[in-house]
């Protein structure tokens, strides 16, 4: 009974902090909400004026194929000056010129030269350049007469395609765990030591376990809760696929929050006064956001770095709650990563027992 009223205490301590608050419930949302902007997915097809000079079946031909492609919007002008202008004021994209009389040169040597005056600092002009090659390759077998020897027989497979706001949200979720978790507990414990509120303690019937427990409870009930917000918010405003078991996600949450507590016990020993512990405690959790896959899949990082950044607190719980959420993955599927923390829970553990003091 003694424990729950305590952990109820606590969760009401946390609460008025609004600061606190604000930093574990407000801003994961809020960068929710921007990367879901950012990241947002818009359909847009790609414009390609076009100044047919040659006016035959072969331009037509050309023109009508492109128009096919989905993603291909063909705009026939009359006027190259001004399309030309507008690609160099960056307001067109694309421009091709046909010449006049392809027909009658089609076929012949030098092959006709079909004129395509792009933006070179546009991403996306190695790919539609690489499809009008394409196209073109094709129209020259085709005028040649050349017999199909290969056919593509496509077997398609439905597989599960995930945006960018797919990928980032449950590492969203995680990294505003261990940030509240970890800076949340130095710095209240850091502001314990300050008002001698720890040796109080020592003098009161109260049993120093159950005061770390309650403590320990009240974050992890704010976890749940983070994570619930941040999930809940993608999913409702983003469509973001929650396809796994919320059950297991909670244990993957509550096991790798853990962790950060006991980070968060051990940065605070360390720390003599709350702004100490602020300042430790980011210095402990910025190297593994920016490392434990929150933002990029950590096999794009440089050589031995991809296989070092696994093993980094942070990285099994990303990678398990993205696996759950996205891919409906059950607990057992993820072996190392409950290994890696299962270890990282001992090791944090028994180093918060050895330097925590409450002087």
């Amino acid at each position: 009974m003694l424990l729950i009223q305590l952990t109820i205490a606590n969760v009401k301590m946390i609460v008025r902090n609004r600061q606190a608050l604000f930093w574990a419930m407000a801003f994961p949302l809020v960068m929710v909400v921007i990367f879901g902007l950012i990241a947002q997915d818009r359909v847009s097809n790609t414009t390609i004026a076009v100044v047919d000079y040659a006016q035959d079946d072969i331009s037509g031909q050309l023109i009508q194929n492109l128009a096919d492609v989905e993603f291909f919007n063909m705009d026939v002008r009359q006027d190259e000056e001004a399309a030309r202008q507008e690609v160099a004021d960056d307001d067109l994209n694309f421009l091709m010129i046909i010449p006049q009389g392809l027909a009658s040169k089609a076929g012949q040597t030098p092959p006709v030269e079909i004129a395509l005056v792009y933006d070179d600092t546009n991403q996306t002009s190695g790919v539609i350049l690489g499809a009008v090659s394409r196209f073109l390759d094709q129209m020259n077998l085709d005028i040649a007469g050349a017999p199909t020897l290969l056919v593509l027989a496509p077997e398609g497979i439905l597989t599960e395609e995930f945006s960018f706001i797919d990928f980032i949200l449950p590492g969203i979720a995680v990294w505003g765990i261990m940030s509240f978790s970890v800076i949340g507990v130095a710095t209240s414990i850091a502001n314990y030591r300050e008002k001698k509120i720890l040796r109080r303690i020592l003098a009161t019937p109260l049993k120093v376990r159950t005061f770390f427990i309650a403590q320990v409870l009240a974050y992890l009930g704010l976890a749940l809760i983070q994570a619930g917000l941040i999930l809940g918010l993608g999913a409702l405003v983003y469509d973001v696929p929650v396809s796994g078991n919320i059950l297991v996600i909670g244990l993957f949450i509550l096991l790798g929050n853990l962790v950060f507590l006991n980070l968060g016990f051990i940065v605070g020993a360390y720390s003599k006064s709350v702004q100490a512990a602020s300042g430790l405690g980011n210095l402990v959790v910025l190297p593994m956001l920016m490392f434990s896959g929150v933002f990029f899949p950590p096999d794009v990082l440089p050589g031995v770095l991809t296989s070092v950044v696994g093993f980094l607190p942070l990285a099994p719980m990303v990678e398990a709650v993205r696996g759950v959420t996205l891919e409906a993955k059950g607990f057992t599927d993820f072996p190392l990563e409950i290994g890696i923390m299962a270890l990282w829970i001992a090791l944090t553990s028994l180093v918060a027992i050895k330097v925590f003091r409450f002087q």
